[in-house]
Order: C-alpha cells, then structure tokens, then sequence
C-alpha cells in the first residue's frame, strides 16, 4: 500500500512541474509598452526626417526657407486714368480725288459720308432740310447712279420731290379758303399764299446727271410726265452724252 501511495505522489509531482515554455520567443512584452515605444519613434520621426533628408527642391514645390522669407507680391497698382479727347470730325474728301478709280458701291458709301457729315454742320429744316438732302444727293459721288438701283431712285426721288411741291400749294390754297384754325382771323384772305417753288440747286443737279448721261431716256421720261411744265421743256432741252458708267455683264442684266 505505501508503495502505491508514493507512486501517486511522484505522479502529481510530476504534473505541477510542468517546465515553463514561453510562447513567442520565450519573453513576453506588455503591450502598452510596445504601443508607447512606436508612439514616441514616430514622433522622433515625423520631427527628425526633414533635417537628416531635405526636401528637393522643384518648380511645384519650393523651398520652406524661401517661402517664410519671400513677400507675398504687391498688387499691381491702378493704371492712371487719362481722360481722352474726342477725336476731331473728319472733314468732307475733295469732290474729285475721294472718287478716283472708285466703283459705284464705293461712291455711294464715300457720297453718303459726306452728305451726313454736310447736314450735320449745317442743320436745316422742314423743306430746306428736304432739298439741301436730294441735291447732296443728286450731286455727291455720281457714279453711284451707274447702277440700275441707284438710279431708280433718283429717278422716284425727283417725281416725288416736285409731287410733294404740288400737293403742298394745292393744300395751302385750299387752306387758305376755310375760315378758322387754317389761317389767323387778321390774315388778308384775299391774297393767295405764296406757292412753294423747286430749289434751283436741285433743279441744277437734275440737269447735271442727264447732261453727264446717269439718266438715260427712261428715266427722263418718267421724270418728263411728272413735273410741271416749264421744267419738262427745261429737261428737254438737255442733251446727254453717252453713259460714263461702264458696260455691265451679261449675267447682271437685272441690276
């Protein structure tokens, strides 16, 4: 019995000492020790790298020093305000030598300048306003009337002018018969008002263009049928010259 009794005993001897095997190395670290040391390394880090590697320098990155010590650049300071002068008014070309070798389009354009430009330094109105218009027109920059269009308009541009002329002291005759707004009560009724009367200006521009062979026969016998008749026999006894326009393509017949 002793002996079985002494058997056991070795045999739990044998269990509690167990030798001691250590996982991991045989030496086990407290974590909060591991995490604390990485915690003040990569401060170490974060605080030493910059001195021990500088930092390359490069178009998109320059230099910490030369970013603390250059100033940031000034605005750039307002430009002067200088007041400028009207640009003075071009005077009218000469009457020749604005239309030398110039086409038809390109006189009317040089023609209509000069014509504004006319009646702007000289401002007229009502019927002396109308009249200084057509002769600048009539006139001014001739070979635009080498176009069909152009010429039509002069043509429209005369009948209408001594139309108006007509309605006009049609209508102050007949104004001049009912009493009232029409005419002022201390007005000598008896005696007609004065009849309005074509500029000679115009009338000379008119013979310019026939003479010089802008307005051919059509177009003076438009013009013939619509105007009085002292100044039909004056047209007529115009004669013109043959066209200086030259002669258009055979594609540009409706022109």
């Amino acid at each position: 019995m002793t002996d079985i009794h002494d058997l056991r005993a070795q045999m739990r001897e044998g269990r509690g000492a167990r030798p001691v095997v250590g996982q991991g190395g045989g030496f086990r670290i407290p974590f909060g020790l591991v995490a604390g040391a990485a915690v003040v390394v990569g401060f170490l880090l974060v605080l030493f790298t910059p001195k021990i590697y500088p930092v390359q320098r490069t178009a998109a990155l320059p230099a910490f020093k030369e970013m603390r010590q250059e100033p940031a650049p000034a605005a750039p300071a307002p430009a002067p305000v200088v007041a400028t002068q009207p640009a003075a008014a071009a005077q009218p070309p000469a009457a020749k030598s604005a239309y030398a070798g110039k086409g038809a389009d390109e006189a009317a354009k040089i023609a209509d300048a000069v014509c504004e430009q006319r009646m702007t330094a000289a401002p007229q109105r009502g019927q002396a306003a109308a009249e200084a218009k057509l002769h600048c027109y009539l006139s001014e920059g001739t070979a635009r009337f080498c176009t069909g269009s152009q010429a039509r308009k002069a043509t429209a541009d005369i009948i209408n002018y001594f139309k108006g002329i007509e309605y006009t002291n049609a209508a102050m005759i007949v104004a001049a018969k009912v009493p009232g707004t029409f005419r002022s009560p201390s007005a000598d009724t008896t005696q007609p008002p004065a009849p309005l009367t074509p500029d000679s200006r115009v009338a000379e521009a008119i013979e310019g263009l026939m003479r010089a062979g802008y307005l051919n026969r059509g177009h003076r016998e438009d013009i013939a049928a619509n105007v009085p008749r002292d100044y039909k026999e004056r047209f007529a006894r115009i004669v013109g010259i043959q066209s200086p326009c030259p002669a258009p393509p055979w594609w540009a017949v409706w022109r």
